[in-house]
């Protein structure tokens, strides 16, 4: 079984080595976050563990009872603990004001607090003798940090909806009840330690640097969270801003071809048609003939480009049918041959959800075409449980998903575009195995 010195010897050294460790977190969150409640938490360790020393040093040393160097080292305890408790308060002030600006109007009673601890302080340096015999000066300074520490508990109390105040109140509560049971064991003829309640403190300041690396940690947390979001937010704004200004561009891109280019089309056709019906020669009647098919079939091709440009003709039309044209488009080519498998040909979407997945079909099949080398691209379409499952496949080389943007932005304007709208996108592909692209979008 232990003795008293050795417990009391063990104690001071977990003490320590439990206040440095509190410390070295505190010093990485104040360079992290830069801000002076750390700092302020920072100081605070410091004091404790100088207590904590001082105290070691008292009563392992040669300090007899009633002597000057006695009384001394009683009032440096003293004063020790006085700052201890303002630095303490100090911390839950600023810890308080980071968390809600509201409580910057607590900052009469911190700086009472701080005016009261430098008095303190100054009058212990300047009448030790009397600051060390006046039990009424010692019952008055307890009484003032105890009023004082209760109007941030109190505030603490109140705001426990919140995460970061609970850890705070929790740290708080442990550290009136072990300076209550230390205060206690002060007066106590038959205390629990020959030291005057120090192990009290000590279990106190054990259970409070817990609560309070929890709520750093939590903190921590909880701010690369906000930083995260805060930068998701940001860049879907931005890409919603760009797609926006996309959009406007391509209507009027729209307009332009169907007002300007498509009435020089149209009257081109016209006059072949009318030189048709002029000329009885054969063969240039079949030259201007096939002409005029040339220009009616790029009219129709004109058209149909014009209405996958503007969104009012997309806002009006089902997703099936969009997607349907784009395969359309792509078969008159004659490349490749475009599949489009829809389960539900009557989806009705918003716009911005229909023109955002038009483009993602329109970016993949024109990445298959030019870099895919592929005979076959297939689009399969299905919702259920509030969300839409897109598919599109193709049978080319394939490539590296490692080295996914390597060949332009085709890819990463396909992710940003499902980020716009919270989708999820997984790419699958292997080096003569083709591509396939599952794309899901929430829909409400």
């Amino acid at each position: 079984m232990y003795s008293d010195d050795t417990f009391f010897i063990e104690l001071c050294f977990y003490s320590v080595g439990f206040l440095s460790l509190a410390g070295v977190i505190s010093i990485f969150l104040n360079f992290y976050f830069s801000s002076k409640v750390y700092r302020f938490y920072s100081v605070y360790l410091a004091v404790l563990i100088a207590f904590v020393l001082v105290v070691y040093y008292k009563n392992t040393g040669d300090f007899p009872m009633k002597t000057e160097r006695r009384r001394n080292m009683n009032l440096l305890v003293d004063v020790l603990q006085m700052a201890s408790h303002f630095l303490f308060c100090a911390f839950v002030y600023f810890a308080m004001v980071i968390e809600d600006e509201k409580f910057k109007k607590l900052r009469v009673y911190f700086r009472i607090f701080l005016g009261f601890t430098l008095v303190y302080t100054l009058a212990v340096v300047a009448f030790p003798k009397f600051m060390s015999r006046d039990f009424v000066v010692f019952l008055i300074s307890r009484v003032v940090i105890i009023g004082l520490s209760l109007v941030f508990y109190i505030q603490l109390m109140k705001n426990l909806d919140r995460v970061f105040f609970r850890y705070l109140f929790a740290a708080t509560s442990f550290v009136f009840l072990s300076g209550f049971l230390a205060l206690w064991d002060s007066f106590s003829t038959e205390g629990h330690s020959k030291y005057t309640g120090f192990d009290y403190l000590c279990y106190g300041f054990f259970l409070e640097n817990l609560c309070f690396v929890g709520a750093f940690v939590y903190r921590y947390f909880k701010v690369n969270k906000e930083k995260k979001e805060a930068e998701q937010l940001y860049e879907t704004q931005l890409y919603a801003t760009k797609y926006e200004i996309q959009q406007l561009t391509m209507d009027n891109i729209g307009k332009e071809i169907h007002d300007n280019i498509g009435q020089k089309l149209t009257l081109a056709s016209i006059y072949t048609q009318q030189l048709e019906h002029e000329n009885s020669s054969a063969g240039t009647k079949e030259a201007i003939g096939n002409i005029s098919g040339i220009l009616n079939e790029t009219l129709w091709e004109m058209r149909e480009l014009t209405k996958s440009l503007t969104q009012n003709s997309i806002a009006e039309q089902l997703i099936y049918d969009l997607i349907e044209k784009e395969c359309e488009r792509v078969e008159k080519l004659k490349i490749i041959q475009a599949k489009f498998l829809c389960y539900n040909k009557k989806l009705d979407l918003e716009t911005e959800i229909k023109t955002i997945i038009v483009r993602i079909v329109q970016e993949f099949i024109q990445n298959s075409i030019k870099h895919s080398e592929c005979e076959t691209i297939s689009i399969v379409m299905h919702s259920n449980s509030g969300k839409i499952v897109l598919v599109l496949t193709d049978d080319g080389k394939g490539f590296d998903p490692e080295r996914r943007y390597t060949n332009g932005m085709g890819l990463k304007n396909m992710e940003k575009r499902v980020k716009m709208l919270n989708g999820t996108i997984a790419l699958e592909s292997k080096l003569s195995f083709g591509t396939k692209i599952t794309i899901t979008l929430p829909i409400e």
